[in-house]
């Protein structure tokens, strides 16, 4: 194949790829002109407007703080409030009924979006600002705005002006995603703001990780949250402490440990939210003191009693005797010597002293 040859090819694809080029600009072109066409103008839009056949015609204009502008033949026109389409067609009205354009095609490019602007703020990649050039819900903007951060939580706050009343109402990212009704991905307006807050739950105590941890996808209830934090350590407790705060009210729930991994009872592994905290006390002690194998401090079993506490320390030593067994438990503040049979229960810090047999 000669140079001449292959020049021809090469010039022919450059001819191909700047076509398809050029439809894919002009495509779209079309898009953003369409989705202008259901924008509504307000004040400070820059619009330019285009009469078919009358060139003279063709007007740029900002519009004022009440929305309006001043056209060529018919004078003040207020626009603000009415979509572009809207727009196109009240001007094509005013120029017929006036007789100075018959059947008149009415052409309306907004040129500046100034009018219309939502604030997307808190844990997103692009917080700022954005203007509404076109109908857009609560996905379209988050989108902007470059989606929700890892930090960020699930749930998503709308903050709206209505006629000097703010509102705020939340709705959940996953229903946001997964559903396509306007009840969870509302239409956004001007002045709107979107709130994305980084919802942190502290797990603290006797957990292997211990720190602040976001809501998030699959991480929502009580048990999500140990998991986050690595679980109960090795010196945690039969049972833990979660304090919620709703509506201004703190609630604080001791929960069992055992209750809470049975399948399905929600009822202690809820939901949790911004502010909310897992507290995991160490798990509580007793004390063995005298004649056992092994004196010192042991972990203190849910029921357990005297006896069971005895085995655990190994037994009575050779010169012990069960007959000169105390404990030394504080009762309202100050420590007392109780006499103890085989099968009371033991109490967290109490003192098992074991006398030495005196035959």
């Amino acid at each position: 194949m000669g140079f001449k040859t292959i020049g021809i090819y090469a010039l022919a694809l450059v001819v191909m790829l700047l076509t398809s080029l050029l439809a894919m600009a002009a495509e779209d072109k079309a898009l953003v002109t369409n989705a202008n066409k259901d924008y509504v103008l307000g004040a400070g839009d820059l619009i330019r407007i285009n009469v078919y056949g009358s060139p003279d015609l063709l007007t740029e204009a900002r519009l004022s703080a009440t929305g309006s502008i001043t056209f060529p033949l018919v004078g003040e026109l207020a626009l603000g409030g009415l979509s572009a389409a809207a727009s196109e067609k009240k001007i094509a009205e005013e120029l017929e009924k006036g007789g100075f354009v018959k059947k008149a095609q009415v052409n309306l490019v907004v040129l500046q979006f100034q009018s219309q602007f939502v604030s997307v703020l808190g844990d997103v990649y692009k917080p700022g600002k954005y203007p509404l050039d076109r109908p857009s819900t609560l996905s379209d903007v988050l989108a902007m705005a470059g989606g929700v951060t890892p930090n960020g939580s699930d749930m998503i706050t709308l903050i709206r002006n209505n006629t000097g009343k703010t509102t705020k109402q939340s709705y959940d990212l996953r229903d946001l995603m997964t559903k396509a009704d306007s009840a969870s991905n509302p239409q956004v307006s001007g002045d709107d703001i979107i709130y994305v807050n980084a919802r942190e739950v502290s797990v603290l105590g006797q957990v292997n990780r211990p720190g602040k941890y976001s809501v998030a996808s699959g991480v929502r209830t009580v048990i999500d949250f140990l998991s986050q934090a690595g679980g109960v350590s090795a010196g945690g407790a039969d049972s833990i402490i979660v304090i919620t705060k709703r509506n201004g009210k703190t609630t604080k729930q001791e929960i069992d440990i055992d209750q809470l991994y049975r399948k399905g009872d929600t009822s202690v592994n809820f939901e949790l939210a911004d502010g909310d905290s897992i507290y995991v006390p160490r798990t509580p002690v007793f004390y063995i003191y005298g004649e056992v194998q092994r004196p010192g401090a042991f972990r203190l079993e849910r029921n357990m009693n005297v006896a069971q506490a005895l085995s655990t320390g190994g037994g009575l030593s050779q010169r012990g005797t069960e007959r000169g067994i105390k404990i030394k438990r504080n009762v309202g503040g100050a420590l007392k010597t109780l006499d103890v049979k085989s099968g009371d229960i033991l109490q967290a810090d109490d003192i098992l002293y074991v006398s030495e047999s005196l035959f």
